[in-house]
């Protein structure tokens, strides 16, 4: 077992290594018990009057977005939380506040990650520590008292009817024995029980413990077992659905019958990640590289950048922006699978690296997902309104994509900052459209097996893609204003409608049938119909109005008189004589039946009418 250093009180949560939050989280989607935590999180760490940072509507928000992204409630409130306000939570400040809330068991989680034994729990009420020795819960007279308290209370609802059974604790008996407490009906003997002798595995803390005995369970008539002879039971849980390898296979590729020797463990990408796990258990690191495509790894028209390298260009992956005469070094942007940085490579100019957030086991599956979805989508998909992938790295602690810096930034910023012309609003509705219609013509590429052959499991109706998430912040602009669509994580591969588990995209632009999970180049269409209502009016999707949040559609088409867009264009434009023009064409792609939304086709050809 390789075992990492253990963590330090001051560590902020936004900078913990990945998976260590994993044990906590499932502490906390026990009853929802992070509801418990929200009210004792201030809004200043630093103030002396304690106020709430989140209310009920954030609670909501929470659930939401976990529910959409497929994550747990309490992982989304550690990212957000960890992420905003100046001064940023530590882990210090979590297990205080997780002890506010008396959730001790995950004060005792946090007290392990840092090496410290566990803080005293009080002595009474539901925190109150319980005793685990069998022996000892049986003599503890107070616990004895509280059996018989609770076997007189069942016997006074048994009995309700008759008023003297108020005296039943007369007649309550008195446990003595532990043979009074647990009956069997026969002896077992220890030739009964099943050797598991073959199947332990301990490290040097469990051997010392297997020199004592266990007074745990004593049956009469037969031998005291040992812990020796009790099976270590974590050796038979199965770990990324396989089953138990006899010896630590740490291969970044698929498995193979060569045993890896315990000396070669950390020559591997496995073992780096491990060092950044804490509690130095190996079984809370998601093995990221089992679920690499790899169609990834044999295209060839990808680059393999060295983690390392791209640690060295972003400035380790620094947290502010800096524009220096190399070029722009930092973070650009964040999302929910990832934070965006920029560097200058030597040979591949300015870089936009997006490392995968993998914060918990349990989205390890969704993150690797949407990594393996997004490379092979932007390798497939090459055009000029689609933002140039170079290619991945994936010898570090986690997987990142490598794409070409597109300095213009976000049409979401742009819009905001009240600086898009008529005529450059109309180059980007026309060129994202563009990229849209090569995604929706673009056919699946052709599956092939080992041997080099067409595959016949693969369906040979052809397929196409659907972006999937369509919106002003995955619009990438050049300084020149051309359109770079981006973030192809949910991008899919369709021969027909499909139904998803769960909601995709971005509940803003979502069609309506998106909610339920129907799945189709349509829902595209209808958040292409919102980025165009945002070009006209200069709004962002979400408007409050009146204490309300109101999708951007609603509000235009509360706020619209009698169908004309004139009052309620972007003031910055002036006078925009096809804006009338644009606003019924939004109208079409936002129909509520998608049959009734244009296609890709019409939506450009219209388009290129208009400029």
């Amino acid at each position: 077992m390789i075992n990492s250093p253990t963590l330090q009180r001051h560590v902020e949560l936004r900078k913990l290594p990945s998976g260590s939050l994993y044990n906590v989280a499932n502490i906390l989607e026990i009853n929802n018990d992070w509801q418990r935590v929200i009210p004792f999180i201030p809004k200043d760490l630093r103030s002396q009057q304690f106020e709430r940072k989140y209310n009920y509507e954030h609670m909501k928000s929470i659930e939401e977005h976990a529910r959409n992204t497929n994550r747990k409630c309490a992982e989304v409130l550690f990212d957000e939380w960890g992420t905003s306000g100046r001064v940023r939570p530590t882990l210090e400040v979590l297990m205080n506040i997780l002890n506010q809330a008396q959730i001790f068991r995950a004060v005792d989680e946090i007290a392990r990650m840092l090496g410290e034994p566990p803080p005293p729990r009080p002595l009474e009420g539901p925190g109150a520590p319980i005793p685990i020795n069998l022996t000892a819960l049986l003599n503890d007279e107070s616990v004895e008292q509280r059996l018989n308290s609770m076997a007189s209370i069942e016997s006074d609802n048994l009995h309700n009817s008759s008023h003297d059974q108020v005296a039943c604790n007369r007649t309550t008996r008195q446990l003595k024995e532990p043979s009074d407490l647990i009956q069997f009906s026969e002896t077992i003997q220890s030739k009964d029980i099943p050797s598991f002798s073959a199947l332990q595995t301990f490290d040097n803390r469990s051997t010392a413990l297997m020199q004592q005995q266990s007074n745990l369970i004593n049956i009469s008539g037969s031998k005291v077992l040992t812990t020796g002879e009790f099976p270590d039971f974590s050796a038979l849980i199965p770990k990324d659905n396989e089953t138990v390898p006899q010896t630590i296979n740490t291969a970044t590729t698929a498995s193979t019958s060569t045993e890896i020797e315990s000396s070669q463990v950390d020559m591997t990408p496995q073992s780096e990640l491990s060092q950044y796990a804490a509690g130095g258990n190996l079984t809370s690191v998601p093995n990221i590289f089992s679920i690499i495509d790899n169609a990834i790894l044999e295209d060839k028209k990808l680059v393999h950048f060295d983690y390392k390298e791209l640690e060295t260009i972003t400035n380790k992956f620094s947290e502010s922006f800096v524009d220096k005469p190399v070029g722009p070094i930092g973070k650009i942007g964040s999302g929910g699978f990832g934070d965006v940085y920029v560097g200058t490579h030597a040979k591949h100019g300015s870089l936009a690296v997006k490392r995968v957030k993998i914060q918990f086991q349990v989205s390890c599956e969704v993150a690797m997902k949407v990594f393996n979805t997004e490379v092979k989508s932007l390798s497939h998909l090459r055009h000029e309104n689609i933002v140039p992938i170079f290619g991945y790295s994936i010898d570090g602690p986690t997987p990142c994509i490598v794409c070409k810096y597109i300095d213009g930034g976000s049409l979401l910023q742009k819009i905001a900052a009240k600086v898009l012309t008529e005529k450059q609003r109309m180059a980007i509705m026309t060129g994202t459209a563009e990229g849209l219609k090569y995604i929706h013509h673009s056919e699946r590429p052709p599956q092939y097996d080992e041997s080099g052959n067409l595959s016949e499991s693969v369906s040979t109706r052809k397929s196409y893609f659907l972006h999937g998430d369509v919106k002003s912040a995955n619009i990438l602009l050049t300084q020149d204003c051309v359109p770079k669509l981006c973030d192809f994580g949910l991008a899919k591969q369709l021969e027909t409608t499909c139904i998803d588990t769960r909601p995709m995209g971005t509940t803003a632009y979502m069609a309506p049938e998106g909610f339920n999970g129907t799945v189709t180049q349509k829902n595209d269409i209808f958040s292409f119909g919102i980025v165009l209502l945002e070009l006209l009016t200069g709004l962002k999707p979400i408007i409050i109005a009146n204490g309300e949040n109101n999708n951007i559609k609603n509000y235009v088409e509360d706020n619209c008189l009698d169908g004309d867009i004139t009052n309620l264009l972007d003031s910055v434009v002036g006078h925009w004589p096809q804006a009338q023009n644009v606003f019924i064409l939004a109208q079409r792609c936002l129909e509520h039946l998608k049959n009734k939304r244009p296609s890709i086709d019409e939506v450009c050809d219209i388009l290129t009418k208009l400029m």
